[in-house]
């Protein structure tokens, strides 16, 4: 008898399990696609209830690059209960001041950096490749397999089979896609994007530009009907950050050409005054060239079987919302959460994970409605032909109207979640298969 216990024991040993002395069994595997914030916010979370997550990447290393994000209301909640909090605060941005310019570049308007972003006391600024550091950093050591991507997905009951584009094909106990907008789990799961994703009617570009402003963490605006324009410089960066958004209908470029994107955005801005020609000047060498459509993603259901999306690849508001970064910070806490809450069924794990989130989500995806009504075609909507007129007339007014409007809006929808608290009686440590 003894003998049988002792050859039981090596053979659990020897299939992944823990010693069977320690109560516990094999830790339950998540494939989590894209290492992006939602994505290196999951692995997180699911490392601390007992779940081995690996993360894949299609880029060869940590991406960080990126624009300005901020993290508001629950989501403040989230990174304090990782341990972050201190090291976003350390890194954010630490934009001072902003103003609007007129065509001539002279100061119309002052305003504070918080009003001019959206905030209210207690929300923060970062930098988007700044907080993925310090989130990979508070991770600790997982598996990243860098410079490879998801193929095929095939499940069964029990598992799910990956081919990757390099290496070798491997089963997992679940996979999620968190790849953003434009996620490839998606698009094999759940069918083309086309399906889901619904084009706002703006159009953004972002790149770095030489700091011939001189701007020393501050920020300017220029705004004309149907275009906008910023410039700002953060925290430790010597150059500066140059951002578009404009209305262009219909969209006449092949989006998966870099030269196109370039040349739209050229188009669009070629006759707009202030310091927009040298910013044009600058696009080609930008080594971190930015576009593409304001949009959001609608899908009835999240999850199919074992496979689960988070972030924007299930329910993305849109940049335009403000709220991305924070919608996926969220929505990565609440996936772990109620995975490890209900680890023996996965099904109404991810049943609760969609009932828990749907509201929030809704109340986010919403704030992009008013952005793209201001912004979008004047013969689209009374409010876009009255936005139109109104910059013409008074742009200041119009501009600072909806701006403390927009506060409030955002400071609404990003609070508007009671977190639930997934305590360590919920950990996977002690769980099988």
């Amino acid at each position: 008898m003894l003998k049988y216990f002792l050859v039981l024991a090596l053979l659990l040993k020897a299939t992944g399990y823990a010693d069977a002395d320690k109560g516990c069994m094999r830790e339950k595997s998540v494939l989590i696609s894209g290492a992006g914030i939602a994505g290196l916010t999951l692995a997180y979370w699911l490392k601390q209830y007992g779940f081995a997550p690996t993360i894949v990447e299609k880029h060869p290393s940590l991406r960080t690059g990126g624009y300005k994000i901020d993290i508001r209301g629950v989501a403040i909640d989230v990174v304090k209960r990782m341990g972050v909090y201190p090291s976003i605060l350390k890194g954010r941005t630490d934009i001072r001041g902003a103003m609007i310019v007129n065509s001539a570049g002279k100061q119309a308007t002052n305003m504070s950096a918080d009003l001019c972003g959206g905030r209210v006391e207690g929300d923060l600024e970062i930098m988007r490749g700044d907080l993925c550091e310090i989130l990979l950093k508070q991770i600790g050591d997982i598996e990243c397999i860098f410079g490879d991507c998801i193929t095929q997905i095939r499940q069964s009951e029990d598992s799910v089979y990956v081919e990757f584009e390099k290496n070798e094909p491997r089963n997992f106990d679940f996979v999620v896609g968190a790849d953003g907008l434009h996620s490839t789990v998606r698009k094999l799961v759940f069918g083309d994007e086309s399906h889901f994703l619904k084009e706002l009617g703006l159009y953004i570009s972002v790149y770095t530009v030489p700091n011939f402003l001189n701007l020393d963490c501050f920020e300017i605006e220029y705004f004309e009907p149907q275009k906008f324009v910023n410039i700002y410089s953060s925290h430790g960066d010597l150059n500066a950050k140059a951002g578009f958004a404009f209305s262009l209908k219909p969209l006449q470029c092949d989006k998966r050409s870099v030269s196109d994107q370039q040349k739209l955005v050229q188009k669009a801005f070629s006759n707009v005054g202030w310091e927009v020609p040298r910013l044009l000047a600058a696009m080609k060498e930008a080594p971190d060239f930015y576009f593409d459509a304001a949009a959001q993603i609608h899908m009835p259901q999240w999850s199919k079987g074992r496979i689960v999306l988070v972030g924007d690849a299930g329910y993305a508001p849109s940049p335009i919302s403000g709220q991305g970064t924070s919608v996926a910070i969220v929505g990565a806490y609440v996936l772990a959460g109620e995975l490890a809450k209900g680890a023996e069924d996965h099904l109404t794990a991810f049943t609760e994970y969609e009932m828990t989130l749907r509201k929030f989500v809704k109340a986010n995806q919403e704030l992009a409605k008013m952005s793209g009504a201001l912004m979008g075609d004047k013969d689209e909507s009374w409010i876009s032909w009255l936005s139109y007129h109104v910059m013409s007339l008074a742009p200041l007014k119009w501009i600072q109207y909806f701006k403390t409007l927009g506060v409030k809006k955002i400071n609404k929808a990003a609070n508007d979640l009671i977190l639930k608290d997934y305590s360590d009686k919920y950990s996977v440590k002690t769980l099988g298969v």
